[in-house]
């Protein structure tokens, strides 16, 4: 019986790659940056040598020179979106892949800092890699998840930005799902409505549910 999206990502542990320095030079560069235009430019850099290294489709990058997408209660933050990944299935292939990162804070709007955001563009990336490389059809946040990253940025010589081990998204805040689905009509043939899980991650995201 094949293996779940699930147990297939806690599985993995690391990258399917072929090393590239300027990889480790481009993630150095991105811990100097800070404007949105710069951040954009080396990041899209630096995806596209990871793409190349682990043979995967390109994946573009956008950063929003706006605050995270965020949700409060009672008038605290409750959840906050430091960015998502995306993707079209083509042929049972993901394709035309593509990460958004918010560039300033959710409440008092500074810039995100260098660390977090480098952190951000790895997490982003591995979902693509999930996609993509593992061909999974799901990209949970599972131990095996967040070991990639770690693989990721300790080949990349920034170490020092991956999360501790862990099994999911921890933290005082709510935990997101950060990849939005393909349309459900390329998931669904014959335009059947998405399932629940779909409707629940786009809902986090966006703060309503698809009709």
């Amino acid at each position: 019986m094949p293996r779940s999206a699930y147990e297939r990502s806690k599985s993995v542990e690391t990258i399917a790659w072929q090393e590239h320095p300027l990889a480790r030079s481009l993630a150095l560069r991105l811990l100097q940056e800070s404007s949105g235009e710069s951040r954009q430019a080396i990041g899209q850099a630096l995806l596209d040598v990871l793409d190349d290294a682990a043979g995967l489709p390109p994946c573009k990058l956008t950063v929003a020179d706006r605050p995270q997408r965020h949700r409060k209660r009672e008038g605290r933050l409750e959840m906050k979106t430091y960015g998502y990944y995306r993707c079209d299935w083509d042929a049972g292939e993901a394709r035309r892949g593509s990460i958004r990162i918010y560039n300033l804070t959710a409440i008092r709007q500074q810039i995100l800092s260098p660390k977090v955001f480098l952190e951000t563009l790895l997490h982003e990336w591995v979902h693509h890699y999930d996609f993509a490389g593992l061909r999974l059809d799901r990209s949970p946040h599972t131990s095996g998840f967040f070991a990639r990253i770690r693989a990721v940025a300790e080949t990349l010589g920034v170490g020092f930005v991956a999360p501790p081990k862990r099994e999911a998204s921890i933290g005082p805040l709510r935990a997101v799902d950060d990849v939005v689905p393909p349309g459900p009509s390329r998931l669904r043939p014959g335009g059947t409505d998405p399932p629940t899980w779909i409707r629940d991650q786009i809902a986090a995201l966006f703060g309503r549910k698809e009709p």
